[in-house]
């Protein structure tokens, strides 16, 4: 039984070796030729999928540097623009949603929380200010009612008063005399 062996490296600048293939040719000594063919490729620490180009491979994470990255699983950090690792990678769910690293994370939530303080401080501000106008409007119309009320009594009053003197002013002035 013979064996031909074909076997074709790639490798990277380091000299690690990416994909292999070969081919072995076997003959079983009967005339019989059987050809048999495979490929191995170096596989993404982040996404473990098979590397088959050096144009594939993008680095390693900027966060943990010990896994690699390709070009499908890379991500940045929408903050500092760090290169992440599918592991290192973090989302926040401010707005807008964003993929950071574990090191901005903390800064973005403290930034978030700030932001819903303000904002809740804002509204209770809006409330109390909306608060003391509707006691102002009350007190206005209470004020307003009063006034009113007054002007009304005192208008009774001079009418009771003209009614009077008209009274006597029609009549002779002996009409009563007082005693």
């Amino acid at each position: 039984m013979k064996q031909i062996l074909k076997r074709s490296v790639t490798r990277d600048a380091m000299g690690r070796a990416l994909s292999s293939r070969s081919k072995r040719l076997t003959d079983d000594g009967r005339g019989r030729i059987h050809v048999t063919e495979s490929a191995a490729a170096l596989r993404c620490s982040g996404c473990r999928r098979p590397l088959s180009e050096l144009t594939q491979i993008s680095g390693q994470c900027d966060v943990c540097a010990r896994r690699g990255t390709c070009e499908r699983c890379e991500v940045q950090c929408r903050a500092c623009s760090r290169r992440l690792c599918g592991q290192c990678r973090r989302g926040f769910s401010g707005p807008p949603p964003l993929t950071v690293c574990p090191i901005c994370l903390p800064r973005l939530n403290a930034r978030q929380f700030h932001i819903d303080r303000i904002r809740h401080e804002q509204l209770m501000h809006e409330r109390r200010r909306l608060a003391q106008r509707e006691r102002l409007a009350i007190q206005s119309l209470r004020l307003h009612a009063a006034r009113t009320h007054e002007q009304y009594r005192l208008a009774m009053v001079r009418e009771r008063n003209r009614a009077t003197l008209a009274f006597f002013r029609s009549h002779p002035r002996g009409w009563f005399t007082i005693r």
